[in-house]
């Protein structure tokens, strides 16, 4: 039966938002005067970032208070500025008076220094005004005397408040210091301090990745034993009387699809808006997909291809970077700026080692090259370079003249001048790019070129990686393309397989999906416990990795033509009665928007039916959303049809579907079919058959081509120990329009 659960508002309040530390903040931001118009002045940008911080922060528990304890999901997009989002909300929580914010950043070193100096650098730590005490994986007794004067302050009433210190920790997303800091905090006397924990890419390393174990063996949610990681968040929790736990990811499948009685399941959900200038999945996949070029399966590395020297696709690649850089240079855009092209093999350091070797070969081979003027090498190089240059041309309308770039030495200077960089940890730690130093760069990696790592002015991308497990959380991740880039947009390509190219433009579908059946919830703050887990989701991809999800997902297939009929309508006795009722109703106040189909004269009268044209919406609203059909496979269907007819009603306003009443003329006088079930199969034939004799195509025919079809069955159903009767059942015909493949999670509820 449908979950009749509803939960209570949220405590929301009204915080502080344009104050010393928000709009200090905002000043440090404002490159090119986007953020701030004066001092004191927001631009619209800065007004949007004030205000969705705001709302976050709105939901989070009013400091004043003693106890609160709540879960957020803050969604943004890959590489669109969620950093600068809880930074702005850190500054806000110090303007409104929160005493300790932790930052849980990141997996790798490299990662968690990357997210402190931002902050550091961002909120201007340390300053005069000694308004932060900033503490990076506290784990010693110092560490735990700073954190414990810093939050006597505000216990204090002979302290003024505007000069306490807020305790800002940042912490790697590791066992040891997370089991650090949870020995200080078990140390101190939390009882009146408003925390907030940001916990950075929420949804990698800090789920439960034990839930899949915990269902099969049968062992309840809250009982399972946890992993590592996870229970020292869950155990840092407990010891913050008043906190919000924020998940901060561009990639929630995850988070959304865990179930929502797991300690880390969200209850509410923020999604950050891009500014304009940011250049996401859509951008490249939809919008310029010139800008995409395919990699050749003869180019990628397997075990059944072994390649002994550099793919061609990898040398076209290169070439367009250094035309790119070499433009760059001419154009005096080096300075303050940055070039940079990734290439991003595969996970295993020993293929990245390859990649390595094969481009310093080249472009060493290319720097004597230029060396030796006038040989038909250099003669060759540059009509290689000419070519791609022609090529670019058709995109970059105002790219610098080919030999322009080559008198100038702009492109000798490009090839010889470009950093080229192995990002992983072969040597001992990954390496810090120290983007001052260089316009231009070659990062060439797995891992470590993944998830959170900032790559400044990437242009070309050359990825020969495989699909893998095809996780859209992993795939999405990898996309360090997407970014802040639209004034150099047409300098920028994608080098991709053609599979992995295919699986970006069904995330673009899946990840605006999502965000479209979550605006609801993110504007009118609906609790996430109401929220249907299911999204439009490609047989090719899977929703994340398996072992975080306690409850399996269904895959629904809905394919055009195909008629999704209810098998057990029976399920419930007492929702028989319902169902019909409900039925009764809806034709008695319908009944003059009937008419006979009878077809062929030949018909027999349960040959014929009655048919009405009617709104989508209305149909739902009178009707489909007010029957239940209990058994899981039926209500897992169903809803999802309900779900696909909803959101096509509110894209297309005038929306209509064809209604049938099955085997009768007439409302009043409608005698229920006769029907077998058993109970494994349910109704072993829902429709009647064709009879040539009389001219009836068998219901199966008894629908409009190229629309939406609702046929209503009233039948008795007989088994050889039970029978029915009156029982109203569905079946329902898409069209191609709405053809689609879904992922459900249909058990996932209170």
């Amino acid at each position: 039966m449908e979950n009749e659960f509803i939960s209570p508002d949220f405590q929301k309040w009204e915080p502080l938002s344009h104050e010393v530390e928000v709009l200090g903040l905002l000043n440090a931001k404002n490159k090119n005067g986007n953020l701030m118009a004066d001092s004191n002045t927001p631009t619209l940008v800065g007004e949007q970032i004030i205000t969705e911080t705001f709302n976050i922060l709105s939901l989070c528990g009013q400091p004043s208070q003693t106890k609160f304890s709540e879960t957020g999901l803050v969604i943004g997009y890959v590489q669109s500025g969620k950093t600068l989002s809880f930074t702005a909300l850190t500054a806000m929580a110090r303007d409104n008076e929160y005493q300790l914010i932790i930052v849980i950043a990141g997996i790798s070193k490299n990662l968690i220094q990357q997210t402190t100096d931002r902050l550091k650098a961002d909120l201007k730590i340390p300053s005069d005004e000694r308004k932060w005490i900033l503490i990076e994986n506290p784990k010693n007794e110092d560490d735990f005397d700073r954190i414990n004067s810093g939050l006597k302050q505000w216990n204090d009433h002979k302290f003024p408040r505007k000069d306490c210190q807020t305790v800002l920790v940042t912490v790697m997303k590791n066992a040891s210091h997370l089991k650090n800091l949870g020995s200080i905090l078990q140390r101190l006397d939390l009882t009146s301090t408003a925390t907030i924990i940001i916990d950075d890419e929420g949804d990698q390393a800090s789920l439960n990745t034990n839930s899949a174990t915990a269902a099969r063996e049968g062992v309840e949610i809250i009982g399972a034993q946890p992993s590592t990681i996870y229970k020292c968040i869950t155990d840092i929790r407990s010891l913050l009387p008043h906190h919000t736990f924020l998940q901060y990811t561009a990639t929630p499948q995850a988070p959304l699809f865990i179930n929502i009685l797991d300690r880390l399941s969200p209850n509410f959900i923020k999604m950050l808006t891009p500014g304009s200038d940011y250049t996401g999945g859509k951008t490249y996949f939809v919008d310029n997909p010139e800008l995409i070029e395919i990699i050749p399966a003869s180019d990628i590395v397997s075990d059944e291809n072994e390649l002994t020297s550099i793919p061609e696709s990898l040398l076209k690649a290169l070439r367009i970077f250094f035309i790119g850089v070499a433009d760059g240079f001419s154009r005096h855009l080096d300075r303050g700026n940055n070039r940079t092209m990734m290439i991003h093999p595969s996970r295993t350091t020993g293929e990245q080692r390859e990649y390595t070797n094969w481009v310093n070969d080249t472009i060493n081979s290319w720097i004597r090259i230029l060396d030796d003027n006038g040989t038909s090498d250099q003669e060759e190089f540059l009509q290689d370079f000419g070519r791609i240059h022609r090529e670019m041309s058709n995109i970059v309308n105002d790219l610098t003249p080919f030999d322009d770039l080559v008198s100038g030495n702009f492109i000798d200077r490009a090839i010889r001048y470009t950093a080229r960089i192995e990002v992983n940890a072969s040597s001992g730690k990954t390496p810090n790019i120290h983007w001052s130093d260089r316009y231009s760069f070659i990062l060439i990696g797995g891992q470590a070129l993944d998830r959170g790592f900032t790559v400044e002015g990437l242009t070309v991308t050359y990825m020969p990686r495989n699909l893998g497990t095809g996780n859209v959380d992993t795939i999405l991740q990898r996309a360090r393309f997407f970014g802040y880039k639209r004034s150099y947009l047409k300098y920028c390509r994608l080098f991709l397989p053609e599979d992995v190219v295919n699986a970006y433009r069904q995330i673009v579908v899946h990840e605006e999906d999502v965000r479209s059946r979550l605006t609801e919830h993110n504007i009118n703050d609906k609790h996430l416990d109401r929220w249907g887990r299911e999204s439009v989701l490609s047989l090719m991809l899977n929703l994340t990795r398996r072992n975080v999800l306690y409850n399996d997902v269904i895959r629904q297939i809905f394919r055009s033509g195909k008629w999704f009929d209810i098998k057990w309508p029976h399920d419930t006795d007492t929702l028989i009665s319902h169902n019909y009722q409900t039925l009764i109703r809806f034709l008695r106040e319908r009944e003059q928007d009937f008419v006979i189909d009878d077809g062929d004269s030949r018909r027999t009268q349960d040959q014929k039916n009655l048919i009405m044209r009617i709104p989508v919406k209305e149909v739902l609203e009178l009707l489909l959303n007010h029957l239940k059909f209990t058994n899981a496979s039926d209500s897992a269907k169903y809803t999802i049809i309900r779900s696909l007819l909803t959101n096509q009603s509110e894209i297309q306003d005038n929306l209509n579907c064809n209604l049938y009443l099955m085997s009768t003329t007439s409302i009043n006088d409608w005698n229920p079919s006769i029907r077998s079930f058993d109970v494994k199969r349910g109704i072993r034939e829902l429709f009647q058959g064709r009879n040539e004799a009389t001219g009836y195509p068998g219901a199966r025919e008894i629908a409009k081509p190229d629309d939406i079809n609702i046929q209503i069955h009233l039948l008795n159903l007989r088994s050889r120990s039970i029978n029915y009767d009156n029982v109203p059942t569905l079946a329902i015909q898409l069209p191609s329009s709405m053809q689609v493949d879904l992922v459900q999670q249909p058990t996932n509820h209170i």
